[in-house]
Parts: C-alpha cells; structure tokens; sequence
C-alpha cells in the first residue's frame, strides 16, 4: 500500500482520477497552537464522499467530508476553524489532545485546478521546490477569491493561476515572502488574509542493489510517500514483479551509468549489493556527484573499510560524514523487514536534521 498522505501521493492519485469524479481539496491554512498536522496539509475528498489523506490525526476527517459536501453543492470554497480549546466546539466535543485551532480551506477543484495540480506534480517529479498561494479570508463582496490557487517557483516568479486579474502589487508581496524560503506563511494584503505553503519534491531514495533483503526497504520507504530507485544490473536481480513499488528500476553497472540527471536529483542512497566491487563503484559515483544528504551502507565496519579502500576515496573527511556503516540504528532484529526499519529511521533522521534518539529524553535499555 502506498503512502495517501504526501502532496506527492495525494496528486498522484488525484490526476489519475481527475476525469471521473469531481473532487474538493482541503487545506491547513493556518494554525495556532498544538496541532497534529502542520500547515500545508491536504486532504482530497470525492463526490462519492471517498477521502485521501490527512489534516488531523484522524478526529477532524468525518466533519470535513461534510462540509465538503456543502463545497460540491454550491461550487463555493468554505473556510472552517477547528477551535480545540472552545468548549462548545465540534473539535472540543471529541475530547482531543491538541490545544490549538487550525484553519481549513475547503475549494471545489475545477478544469484550471487540474492543470495547475499537474504543473506542481511534474515540477515535484523534476525534483523542484514550489510555493501555493491561497486566500482563506476576503471581502464578502468577492468570496469567489477564496476558490482560487496560485502555483510560485522558488523563486517566487508565478507560474500558474487560476484567478482572473490579480494585481501585481500582490505578487510582488507574495514573491517577497517565498524568498524567505519558509514553509508555511501568513500574509494580510488589503482586505485578503493569504497561505503561502512550500511544496517539496519527495523524498528520492536510491537503492543499489535489488537482492530480496531489499524488497521491504522499498516497500517501506514508498509508503511513507518516497520516490525509490532501484539499481542492479545482475539478470537475477531487482526484478520489476518483486519491486512494483519502485518509481523506477535501472538495469545497467556503475561502469556504464548515464543517468546523471536524475542521479543529480537524489536525496539518499543505500549500497546494498552484496558486493565489495560493486558498493565502491557506486559509492565512488556518489562522491563524485557529491549530492546525496545520506548514505547508507549495509555490512559491518570491517566491510565499510574494504568498500572505502577500493572507492579510491581520498576524502576522509566527506567519507566520514556522509557514510553511514555499518547503516541504521540499533533497534534489534536481523530479518530484512527489522533491517530496513532501522535503516528508514536512520535516514529519515539525518534528512530532517534530527538527532534519532527518544523523545521522552530517556535511554532505552540502559
């Protein structure tokens, strides 16, 4: 099952869907407070009142799958705020945790919604950041305002919109603000209180090798919405019906790589091969591409040593912080499921700059 919760996944579906169904997009646009989900946060409902994803930790759904309904009715976008700390509030009758309040914008999604929603899918397939531009309050006199979406490169230039004649005063302002590269803003202009979301490509795993210790590692990370590319040129290996849930499987050895374009656009990267000279090849391709934000290598330190050794890498310093082996943290187990949990956690602690120990600021075992 693939991940139904990032923007990635989310617009995936929606676009292979778009002709048959008519569909309301409802987004965090603000919050104040604790909150289960950030700004930013979407959730795709359909006219047969089937839901996609997530703006809550699963309280909240229900309630917008009707006001959805509202949306699909008239055609109108609907804002609601989900106040947890009044008391006789729909958020405080179900008794949840958070103590915040959130703003959700629900807007019935047109023809010009599906080519902007296409234009930021393929830009998150290229691997570019984006910025979404949306009004959740304005002048009642012109609440149509409220249904429209605006799609910014990252360097705040509009790319798309499905409005009619906004002023450049305001993308001026707007522009301003995405170059402050923050994920999530809040704007006033004029009479219009304005969201302005960053829109990240997904995360882009690279697994080098395709035995079937890798089958639960790719498994894993396309759940949590990951972009995996598979590499093995060995005719026993990575084969596509052990893998259905890789993006992409290359079939070629590191000596006759070409795909440097889309090498270039990696996050991470596991060397799983089994194989000394096959892990130092690619290994030796990653130090010289240089952009990849981990790298996991499987086996233990006397192995990560005679990988380094045949890499040729003099950069000891780039070795060591980059080279994560042996990979992942220590969580027990030796079965390939346990093994990719650990290298998942591992990675995914590194990628958002996180230390990967317990929350609770206890140690574990000790």
């Amino acid at each position: 099952m693939l991940n139904n919760h990032s923007h990635y996944s989310l617009l995936e579906h929606y676009l292979n869907h778009s002709e048959k169904l008519e569909w309301v997009i409802a987004t965090i646009v603000n919050k104040a407070g604790s909150s289960y989900r950030s700004p930013g946060a979407i959730m795709l409902v359909n006219s047969v009142g089937q839901s996609l994803g997530l703006v809550s930790g699963g309280c909240l759904e229900a309630n917008i799958v009707l006001h959805a309904k509202k949306v699909f009715d008239s055609k109108q976008a609907h804002y609601v705020v989900y106040d947890m700390l009044e008391e006789d509030g729909y958020a405080a009758e179900l008794g949840v945790g958070c103590k915040g309040k959130i703003g959700v914008l629900l807007q019935y999604v047109t023809a010009a919604h599906q080519v902007l929603f296409a234009e930021l899918f393929k830009r998150m397939q290229e691997g570019q950041a984006s910025y979404l531009q949306q009004t959740f309050l304005t002048d009642e006199s012109t609440p149509q305002a409220l249904n429209n979406i605006s799609l910014f490169d990252n360097a705040g230039q509009l790319l798309i919109t499905t409005a009619q004649g906004q002023e450049n005063l305001k993308h001026d302002a707007l522009r301003q603000m995405i170059k402050q590269e923050t994920a999530h803003s809040n704007i006033t202009i004029g009479e219009d209180q304005l969201s302005i979301t960053k829109i990240s490509a997904p995360t882009n795993l690279w697994i080098f090798g395709g035995g079937s210790d890798a089958i639960p590692l790719v498994s894993m990370a396309a759940q949590m919405g990951w972009r995996v590319t598979v590499v093995d040129h060995r005719s026993s290996y990575a084969r596509s019906s052990s893998f259905k849930q890789a993006s992409e499987i290359f079939r070629i050895h590191p000596n006759d790589f070409a795909q440097m374009a889309q090498f270039r656009q990696l996050d991470a990267a596991v060397l799983m091969t089994h194989n000394l000279n096959l892990d130092a090849a690619w290994l030796s391709l990653l130090h010289e591409n240089n952009v990849a934000k981990y790298i996991g290598l499987l086996g233990p330190t006397e192995r990560r040593g005679n990988v380094e050794m045949l890499a040729n890498i003099e950069d000891r310093a780039w070795l060591m912080r980059h080279v994560n082996g042996p990979v992942g943290l220590d969580i027990g187990g030796e079965l390939p499921e346990s093994i990719a949990l650990s290298i998942l956690a591992q990675c995914h602690s590194v990628l958002h700059h996180r230390s990967g120990l317990a929350l609770s600021g206890k140690f574990i075992n000790t």
